[in-house]
């Protein structure tokens, strides 16, 4: 019996793996303003979503990386 859930398991596991994801980019990034407090931009988002459903934006993190030297790490929650 546990050869059987094992095998289960390793399906399941195979087949979540290779689910499609949504992916997300962002392009168009303009800058807005810069002070020594903050800088402000403006960015489109452009989301593919491979399902049928729509997806519930509750969380959005993203990286500034320049010549792939890490700048700054961002979480933006929404409001619920």
């Amino acid at each position: 019996m546990a050869g059987l859930m094992d095998k289960a398991k390793e399906f399941v596991a195979e087949k979540v793996a290779n689910m499609e994801k949504p992916e997300a980019s962002v392009k168009n990034v303009d800058l807005k303003g810069v002070s020594t407090e903050c800088i402000t931009y403006k960015a489109d988002v452009n989301v593919t979503n491979p399902y049928s459903t729509s997806i519930p934006i509750c969380q959005i993190s993203y990286t500034f990386k320049s010549a792939d030297r890490f700048i700054f790490f961002i979480f933006i929650y929404a409001n619920q």
